[in-house]
């Protein structure tokens, strides 16, 4: 079988056209330079809109795996869990995960703090037992499940988030942290549970054992 990941790329094929000779006057010219105009910033938009949207890609199969969280949208309790919601199909995980300071300036353009201070988070992240044991974490960045995670069942990776104000107090930028946006993002991929899939897709060779745990080389 085929290992496949959804790309959702699109590619439209235009008919092509006949050559035709036109005869142009004067208004007839600047309707065709209007015509350019919005034909080339129509392009333009819609190319800068799918750069933006490579930004947070997430290259996941077509398994129904979610990513839930409970988030009052306050520091506080921050609840992430993955779920493989599939009847019959286990998948492997990986995550990995983005927190930035930012807030919009005058200009348009958002300027950003560090989440570190002193060698320690300014949001610091109570992280469950089960991410802490079972995650493994490789030299890309991301943090491998040692588990396979099987239909119907969930794992939880984060309890909550503290703001450490005791420790930014000190800091030059104290005040533009009460100022600033603070956002946790996480990432997720799932695949399918077969070390054949995890050669071909991650480039990664592993063991899964009876138990269905997995040893990442």
């Amino acid at each position: 079988m085929k290992n496949k990941i959804n790309t959702n790329t699109q590619i439209i094929t235009l008919p092509k056209l006949k050559k035709k000779k036109l005869k142009f006057n004067k208004k007839s010219l600047r309707y065709l330079i209007l015509l350019a105009f919005i034909i080339v910033i129509g392009v333009t938009s819609a190319f800068y809109i799918s750069s933006v949207a490579m930004v947070n890609n997430f290259k996941t199969s077509t398994y129904d795996v979610k990513l839930e969280e409970e988030f009052n949208g306050t520091f506080g309790t921050k609840k992430v869990s993955i779920v493989n919601n599939e009847d019959n199909t286990p998948v492997v995980l990986r995550i990995n995960y983005l927190e930035v300071w930012s807030k919009l300036n005058e200009d348009g353009i958002y300027d950003t703090l560090s989440n570190k201070f002193n060698g320690s988070d300014v949001v610091t992240k109570e992280w469950t037992e089960e991410f802490k044991t079972n995650f493994t974490l490789r030299d890309d960045g991301w943090y491998y499940y040692n588990k396979v995670l099987e239909p119907g069942d969930r794992v939880e990776i984060l309890k909550s988030i503290t703001l450490n104000d005791e420790l930014i107090q000190s800091s030059s930028n104290y005040e533009n942290y009460k100022t600033y946006n603070y956002e946790l993002t996480f990432n997720y991929e799932a695949i399918q549970a077969t070390s054949e899939a995890i050669s071909d897709i991650w480039e990664l060779f592993v063991e899964i054992d009876q138990n269905n745990e997995i040893e990442w080389n």
